[in-house]
């Protein structure tokens, strides 16, 4: 069974499914989750879609500080999974066809500087994931981390 620790500050945390996955808090110094005794290693970092628009734009200089930590701790992946979609992110469309204003809380930001952001992250070796909604995300975090945990067990039967 995976242990799955969250993140402090974490104030409304993903659900796992308890039979598969157990969870625990605990303090991570980069990402919001982590299998327990690998948190140093590798995590997730969970973004709403207005906090990763804010991030890659106020927040951009501590969010780099942030994946340079992960980097300098030799994280196999740095993943960022968006509660949202990439086309509520950049862009939606009417009824009619027409272009709308995004659905994050960011008006001022253009479209083409979040996907120049999102191509920079992905220079960077970032996997920046659109998860959907809170639940759909969790389901891909715990995909993620179910994979890692298996690539762990993997390398230490080896050993």
């Amino acid at each position: 069974m995976l242990d799955i620790v969250i993140d402090n500050r974490e104030q409304s945390p993903w659900h796992f499914p308890e039979h598969v996955a157990s969870t625990s808090w605990g303090t991570i110094n980069a990402g919001d989750y982590a299998i327990k005794g690998d948190e140093e290693r590798f995590a997730i970092e969970r973004k709403s879609m207005n906090d990763f628009v804010g991030t890659i734009s106020s927040g951009w200089e501590r969010f780099c500080r942030e994946l340079d930590r992960m980097s300098a701790k030799q994280f196999p992946a740095r993943i960022i999974i968006i509660e949202g979609d990439y086309e509520a992110c950049c862009f939606r469309h009417s009824a009619g066809g027409q272009i709308l204003s995004p659905s994050h809380n960011h008006p001022r930001i253009e479209p083409a500087f979040v996907q120049k952001r999102i191509a920079e992250l992905s220079m960077m070796q970032v996997c920046v994931l659109f998860g959907g909604d809170s639940v759909l995300a969790a389901g891909l975090a715990f995909s993620i981390f179910k994979r890692r945990f298996e690539m762990i067990a993997t390398t230490q039967n080896k050993e």
